[in-house]
């Protein structure tokens, strides 16, 4: 009797334990991931955002080198948030928790950006922009999204 006990305890946490860890690293994890990029993006513009959209430098001064740079990051939702999505996307309307995965990847590529851009020596960073990729899978003939890539890029400048 014991032994069935056992086996089904054991059966049931072997097939929970994915739910289980998806919902821990959701309430756990991402968060504190969340607090440290706040913490480096505002440790990367203390003395001003050397990322801009804009085509040429404000400054007027004289460009000494040029270079393309890139950074990316590949985002995907906990199985918590695409349990959550599902249900949102039943009755229509914004699904905040993806809105929210998509933010904090568009986030942490632009800090990627600055930090790559200031670890190679680089002033500033024009022209920047983003490109969103979706990555899907396809299983039965249905594709379905599971992750998003945001690729930040600019023209980065030396005076």
């Amino acid at each position: 009797m014991i032994e069935v006990v056992l086996m089904i305890v054991i059966y049931s946490l072997l097939s929970l334990s994915p739910w289980i860890l998806s919902f821990i690293g959701t309430l756990l994890y991402q968060p504190a991931k969340k607090k440290k990029l706040e913490q480096r993006v505002q440790n990367s513009v203390r003395g001003g955002d050397n990322l801009s959209t804009l085509s040429k430098p404000l400054s007027g001064k004289e460009v000494k080198h040029s270079q393309m740079v890139m950074a990316n990051v590949v985002m995907s939702p906990s199985w918590v948030q695409l349990f959550i999505g599902f249900f949102i996307s039943i009755f229509g309307g914004e699904i905040r928790v993806f809105t929210k995965v998509v933010d904090w990847a568009r986030c942490e590529a632009q800090q990627r950006l600055r930090e790559s851009v200031a670890a190679a020596g680089f002033d500033e960073l024009i022209n920047m922009r983003l490109e969103t990729t979706m990555l899907t899978r396809a299983r039965r003939g249905e594709d379905k999204t599971s992750g998003v890539e945001i690729l930040a890029y600019g023209t980065a400048i030396k005076y």
